[in-house]
């Protein structure tokens, strides 16, 4: 758990219903790369830690796969189901201790509360995940707590509920070239297949005024075992 940058981040939705860093409309390299994460499925589970309130979930469910979301902001949540015009409801989820908010026609389902008591016994079996700038989030905050061993907590939680053939996509957000695919490894471990898919600009007009170099795409899969 890291409670004090769980504070800094709901602070920073209360403060403005969008904040500077939250993109309008749907990623380009979701779209490039939706095949792959949906393993070319009609109908997937896909899974998005930390998913503020990205346009992307929505349009993959429209296409008609099941979206699976973790926030700890209830208003990112809100604002997510509000500016797609769908209808939700609220239960409590005792196992998160926090709670679960589900679209009417049960094809979004978005656990409010701390991703790291998120695990197996609340949802699991993930065709996809795509990561968003979460992984980033350890490195570019202020945090007490060890960065490498929440980077490792973080990415076993990913570990335990994809699919044996789960596609993870990670993009990160990249000051400068130092991002390499071994940094990715060595919290998957030697059984994943690490690809880098390379660095690309900046792609929209609200991180025009970052300083950043553009963001870096990897894949991430379960090696697959040969037998002699």
């Amino acid at each position: 758990m890291m409670d004090e940058e769980n504070t800094k981040w709901m602070k920073e939705w209360e403060a403005s219903s969008t904040p500077a860093w939250a993109m309008k409309g749907i990623n380009p390299y979701i779209k490039k790369y939706k095949d792959d994460l949906t393993k070319g499925m009609n109908c997937s589970k896909l899974f998005f830690p930390m998913c503020g309130d990205v346009a992307d979930m929505h349009w993959l469910s429209e296409l008609g796969h099941d979206i699976v979301g973790v926030e700890i902001s209830s208003i990112a949540i809100q604002k997510f189901f509000n500016d797609n015009n769908l209808k939700y409801i609220v239960t409590p989820c005792e196992k998160f201790k926090g709670s679960l908010y589900t679209s009417t026609t049960g094809k979004i389902r978005i656990y409010c509360g701390d991703f790291f008591l998120f695990g197996t016994s609340i949802e699991c079996d993930f065709d996809g995940i795509w990561d968003r700038g979460s992984f980033n989030i350890f490195d570019n905050c202020d945090l007490k707590k060890d960065k490498s061993k929440l980077k490792k907590e973080y990415i076993n939680i990913l570990k335990s509920v994809m699919k044996p053939d789960c596609h993870v996509f990670i993009e990160l957000v990249i000051f400068d070239s130092t991002t390499k695919t071994d940094d990715i490894q060595i919290y998957f471990g030697e059984d994943y297949l690490v690809e880098d898919l390379g660095l690309v600009e900046k792609y929209a007009p609200e991180y025009d005024s970052f300083p950043i170099e553009g963001f870096q795409f990897f894949r991430i899969s379960k090696k697959k075992i040969k037998f002699v």
